[in-house]
């Protein structure tokens, strides 16, 4: 079986689609990635035994397409033609598209090319726009709607021949829209140890990171209104005022990193919290190797209820304690595994009191970090949380049966969005 997946940005890197790419090709499937964004590389290109297709467009037509394919249905039929032509230079007996703005068209064209269609839900992403800052802002909140986003959802993935979800808590929601149980796949943000353990440790950034401070508390990843920065900032008051010399490393960027870099001025912090910016995925073991104290500080919203972060995974690999919030994966999970602390999201002082509790209590902390390494190899991995992907597609017949979404007729033929 030869499988095309779609996603609208550039790849690499997208750690997620690479490592379900790899895994595939490595249970002997054929895989290319059709790369639909900006993007100055080869056309074509051979990465760990996958093709590389990219198809490029200029990054602002992307985001308008991006965002309007709830709104309009030209995003879908583009996004089908891209699909279609694609399959003319790399034909392929299934289709599996990654994010649901690009559900729509992917449906439109495995319909029209006869192929099955798996959906991959990376995050629940009508919730989401109603937090990043792009989606309220002017001119976007002026066009993206909101209530025909959540009625393409409840159509889109209830036509898709099998839906791919990152959490269980996030199963249970799309089954409330109407998914049949038996075609969700739950495929976790998970670690995949052998890359990890391949990056080498940088020893001068860790010696540059936690030069002069008492300790580091290290947080990796984007920055947008929804992953509770601007309340770990806020903590970060509360816990210099014990601790004048601790030191908070946030790696990475985002569309609200100035406003975080202001808070953090206003609050007489600009000593205490680095902002180290996007880093290549071979320094972030080093940057997390370099802290006493890890976080996943995001706001408790039905959007984080439904997703889980990759980052939680490598803190644990990595033997770091971490402290969460209460959305509903993660305190599933670091309550289970007994790696870290649980607080209450958007309330700095609990934050604040989590993080020194920790560093009060090194015996206690390095307790936890064992736990989560262990959890890590004997669950929590990639080998052991993308088997359900392999025996999905194994069991896939070369003629699936078309899902049909309630009240309509053919889902793609019809009107898929």
């Amino acid at each position: 079986m030869r499988i095309l997946m779609v996603l609208d940005h550039a790849f690499p890197p997208d750690i997620r689609v690479e490592n379900e790419a790899r895994t595939l090709v490595d249970a002997g499937f054929g895989v290319a990635i059709l790369a639909i964004g900006p993007d100055k590389r080869a056309a074509v290109e051979q990465f760990h035994g996958v093709t590389i297709l990219r198809d490029p467009v200029a990054g602002k037509a992307r985001d308008w397409l991006r965002g309007l394919s709830g709104t309009f249905q030209f995003s879908s039929r583009w996004y089908a033609r891209r699909i279609r032509a694609a399959f003319r230079r790399w034909p392929f007996d299934a289709l599996h598209v990654h994010d649901l703005y690009l559900f729509g068209g992917g449906i439109r064209a495995a319909r029209a090319l006869g192929v099955p269609i798996v959906g991959d839900l990376h995050e629940n992403w009508v919730e989401a726009l109603k937090h990043y800052a792009w989606s309220t802002r002017a001119p976007a909140r002026w066009v993206v709607s909101l209530p025909r986003w959540e009625r393409l959802e409840r159509k889109w993935v209830t036509a898709v021949d099998r839906l791919v979800v990152v959490v269980r808590e996030a199963a249970g929601r799309n089954e409330a829209l109407g998914v049949d149980p038996d075609r969700i796949i739950e495929v976790p943000n998970t670690v995949r140890v052998e890359d990890f353990d391949a990056h080498a440790i940088d020893q001068s950034l860790i010696d540059r990171v936690r030069a002069g401070a008492d300790f580091t508390v290290v947080y990796t990843g984007g920055m947008d209104i929804h992953r509770g920065l601007d309340t770990t900032i806020r903590a970060f008051g509360e816990v210099a005022a014990a601790r004048p010399r601790a030191r908070l490393v946030l790696v990475g960027d985002g569309r609200i990193r100035p406003a975080l870099e202001d808070l953090a001025h206003e609050l007489g912090l600009s000593e205490n919290v680095w902002f180290e910016g996007w880093k290549e995925q071979s320094l972030i073991p080093s940057y997390i190797r370099a802290a006493d104290v890890c976080l996943v500080p995001h706001r408790r919203t039905v959007h984080t209820d439904a997703t889980l972060p990759h980052k939680l995974f490598h803190y644990m690999y990595a033997e770091r304690p971490v402290v969460v919030t209460d959305c509903r994966p993660l305190d599933r999970i670091v309550s289970a595994e007994n790696c870290g602390l649980v607080v209450p999201g958007q309330d700095p002082s609990a934050l604040a009191s989590a993080i020194l509790q920790l560093v009060d209590e090194p015996d206690r902390a390095k307790a936890m970090g064992s736990c989560g390494r262990k959890a890590v190899l004997e669950r929590w991995n990639w080998k052991a949380t993308s088997r359900d992907l392999v025996a999905m597609y194994r069991a896939m017949p070369p003629a699936m049966p078309r899902a049909r979404a309630p009240g309509s007729g053919d889902a793609g033929e019809s009107d898929p969005g």
